[in-house]
């Protein structure tokens, strides 16, 4: 396996002829390398060193200090190193000496063969990135058990908070709080309403993020049940912004107080906290915590990177920013310089429909690898190029062909943009009466996608 990190070795030998051959062999790997002509020597260098060592290789016969006594200190020094000790005897008495002081992990006699050595040496250097990534993982998992066990200390305050602050915003929809803990969709319908009502520059960004995370995940090959999840938390990633003052989300990035914006990065962990309220939406809640994290490792709320991200959080991550540039027009008057400059051509050629999705475009380009997962970018710009996709076994019907036992292969929304069932639902007489009610007073004018048989 390739090694992931940049490793020092430290070379100590009284003798400076073995010292430069150890450098000469060891140097074109591309390793950073320390001698010293002692243990003494070498113990000082351990304990100045500002960065530590990945492998000590000890000479065991030195005057003052013997390789295994070297060894059995810089153990204490750097207790994860890898220890190799070198002999010009065969005695036996200190090599079982150092195994047992010193901690060796492997011994060599001179002469060495230097293939065997720069093989036992990557080795040992593999065993070592096991060992880090092993404590990388292990303080990680501390880390999200601490933040876990203080979620779940405020988590009855903050439900009872958020419920009694959507309450005094709009009683009408008392009715539907009600039904929440009846219906898993009725929650997710009341959840999507509310934002829109409190929000109304956001009006159908959430669909629009969730039927576009839902393409990519299918795409993507992920299961049934991961694409539901995913177009869900897409739909809802915004519900942490139901509290907040309509200024603040009326108010351009660039006129924000320092106190505005440290409000608004704490929404993705009041949109956990409010859809927590629901047993069923808790994996939701994980993929909405995380949409502003970045593949980098420089988003928030917890820095996550790369594969520690959710892959649904990395999806929704793309299709929001795709729709704040093309749909809520943010940033606007940058995309269109953006555009005519990396196009060179005037804005006149273009429609500003055309501008905004060249200027998303190449944003996605432009931050794949630091804020966006590249694999998740390149499926979505393949999706755009062949916007329309008709996936393999669907049947394309009205409302008035639908019949019970069908399966939707695609979500379902009206064409005010409400959530009305999610892919994957088998249609019953009672569905289909009902979507054929709707349809006379917010007509389904997309086409509804059943799958085949």
């Amino acid at each position: 396996m390739a090694l992931k990190y940049k490793h020092r070795l430290l070379f100590v030998d009284d003798e400076p002829s073995i010292t430069k051959s150890l450098q000469r062999l060891f140097r074109r790997e591309g390793y950073e390398i320390s001698t010293a002509l002692s243990g003494k020597q070498g113990l000082e260098k351990l304990k100045e060193a500002e960065k530590p060592f990945s492998l000590i290789i000890s000479d065991q016969r030195m005057p003052g200090m013997t390789g295994a006594q070297f060894l059995e200190k810089a153990k204490k020094i750097f207790p994860n190193a890898m220890r190799i000790l070198l002999t010009g005897y065969s005695d036996m008495d200190a090599i079982v000496d150092a195994i047992n002081k010193g901690g060796i992990h492997r011994y060599f006699t001179k002469p060495w063969n230097d293939q065997d050595l720069l093989s036992q040496v990557r080795q040992s250097l593999e065993q070592y990135e096991l060992v880090l990534e092993n404590r990388r993982l292990l303080a990680l998992t501390k880390k999200q058990n601490k933040e876990l066990n203080e979620l779940n200390k405020h988590l009855e305050r903050k439900v009872a908070e958020r419920s009694r602050q959507i309450i005094e915003k709009n009683k009408e929809l008392s009715r539907i709080n009600r039904e929440l803990e009846s219906s898993l969709y009725n929650s997710v319908r009341a959840f999507a309403a509310l934002t829109e009502i409190h929000a109304p520059s956001l009006a159908g960004h959430g669909r629009r993020v969730g039927a576009f995370s839902h393409q990519i995940a299918r795409l993507l090959g992920l299961s049934e049940n991961e694409v539901t999840h995913i177009e869900i938390a897409g739909l809802l990633h915004d519900i942490g912004k139901l509290g907040f003052p309509q200024k603040l989300l009326e108010r351009k990035e660039t006129k924000w107080s320092d106190q505005d914006r440290e409000l608004f990065r704490k929404h993705p962990e009041l949109g956990q906290s409010t859809v927590q309220f629901i047993k069923k939406l808790d994996h939701v809640g994980i993929l909405i915590r995380s949409h502003h994290e970045q593949y980098d490792g420089h988003g928030y709320p917890d820095q996550l990177a790369e594969e520690e991200i959710p892959l649904g959080s990395r999806i929704i991550a793309v299709a929001d920013a795709y729709d704040n540039i093309v749909n809520l027009k943010l940033h606007a008057d940058r995309s269109f310089k953006t555009v005519t400059r990396e196009s060179k051509i005037t804005q006149d050629h273009l429609s500003e429909g055309e501008v905004l999705q060249k200027a998303a475009i190449l944003h996605l380009k432009q931050y794949a690898f630091t804020r966006y997962d590249p694999d998740v970018v390149k499926v979505f710009l393949e999706l755009l190029k062949t916007r329309g996709i008709f996936y393999a076994g669907e049947k394309r019907l009205s409302v008035e062909s639908l019949k019970e036992g069908m399966v939707l292969s695609r979500p379902l929304y009206s064409s005010t943009g409400r959530f009305l069932l999610p892919h994957n639902t088998t249609l019953t007489a009672d569905h289909i009466q009902k979507l054929r009610t709707l349809n006379k007073t917010d007509p389904i004018k997309d086409t509804i996608y059943v799958r085949g048989k």
